[in-house]
């Protein structure tokens, strides 16, 4: 940092010293000091009203939660085939309505989908693994 006299400005812009003189004479546009306030300006206007909000789909909802608890339901084979059922067509239906009424989540009608047909998938293996050990005797008989 150099030594600045008093009655002079410190942080006033310095030339630069990397500079290269203007060869055809003309003038060099006015440079904007950096921190400098720009005036005053009008705020935008405010629109009359808002974005209308899309509404949510209650049954899309609850949809994605069966649909959710209907995969480790899927330990009790009958319990992960109902709850795996009710999943996939609760998010049909919403997804219908979603549809038909120009609603938000339907993220979450189709995750209700995809886990609901997964926790039904994973009931019926259940359910068609229990019946082979049954029919073979148990777990004792391998």
């Amino acid at each position: 940092m150099s030594y600045t006299p008093p009655g002079q400005d410190p942080y006033a812009q310095q030339p630069d010293p990397n500079a290269q003189p203007n060869p055809y004479g003309q003038p060099q546009p006015p440079v904007q000091q950096p921190y400098e306030q720009p005036g005053l300006q009008q705020p935008y206007a405010q629109p009359w009203g808002g974005a209308p909000v899309k509404q949510n789909n209650g049954l899309a909802l609850a949809a994605m939660i069966v649909g959710i608890i209907s995969i480790p339901a899927a330990c009790c084979a009958l319990l992960g085939i109902a709850v795996g059922a009710a999943g996939a067509i609760m998010g049909h239906i919403s997804m219908k309505q979603i549809t038909q009424q120009g609603q938000a989540n339907r993220s979450q009608a189709l995750t209700g989908i995809i886990c609901g047909y997964v926790g039904l998938g994973l009931g019926i293996l259940n359910a068609i693994a229990g019946a082979a050990l049954s029919l073979n005797g148990g777990f004792g008989s391998f």
